[in-house]
């Protein structure tokens, strides 16, 4: 799969874009890159890939977005757009000149097994944020505790400091504190039996 389809993957099946007829039109022109995409409910891009060639002259990806964006402005349209450079590698003054106008991501040909998670990356920006799973499917700290604790400290106290440790650190202060005196006390007591 070339960098262009998996952009245009990671687009529609991960952000929710919609791909528009080539060529597509703005008013009356026609604007023909190698792929136009629209956000759907929750953004309001529009996102153009361009998949640079060796015979594709910067001077003409230039030109393309110029007046792409400066027909978007005539229709006074509120569209945010980005543009994506893929397979070659654009020159520094086309980046500038492109940037100018709209949001500019040149993702490149990235290789080897980390492709798309690089690909992904760079289209980060368009894409919706993940929500992260809580804390609590992630770690079982009392199953991890359980494990770690050696045989001799598992008991009825341990079982009392982890039915505790919900409650706070108060709680589990309480716990150990009483423990501590009980164990004052019984200390006490032995030795004044011994005497």
């Amino acid at each position: 799969m070339s960098t262009t389809d998996r952009v245009l993957d990671i687009l529609v099946k991960e952000g929710g874009y919609r791909q528009l007829p080539k060529p597509f039109k703005v008013g009356s022109i026609s604007f023909d890159f190698t792929h136009a995409l629209v956000a759907g409910e929750r953004a309001n891009d529009l996102v153009i890939v361009i998949e640079l060639k060796g015979d594709t002259v910067d001077d003409g990806v230039i030109r393309k977005v110029m007046a792409l964006t400066r027909a978007l402005d005539v229709m006074r349209s509120k569209r945010p757009v980005t543009a994506v450079l893929t397979s070659g590698q654009p020159q520094t003054g086309t980046i500038q000149s492109i940037s100018k106008v709209c949001r500019v991501l040149p993702v490149g040909a990235p290789r080897g097994p980390d492709a798309i998670s690089a690909v992904r990356d760079w289209l980060s920006v368009l894409l919706p944020l993940t929500q992260q799973p809580p804390v609590e499917t992630l770690l079982d700290w009392e199953a991890d505790l359980r494990v770690a604790t050696t045989e001799s400290a598992k008991g009825e106290f341990m079982d009392t400091l982890i039915n505790a440790a919900p409650r706070g650190r108060e709680a589990v202060e309480t716990v150990l504190a009483d423990a501590i005196t009980r164990s004052a006390d019984a200390a006490m007591v032995d030795e004044g039996d011994e005497q």
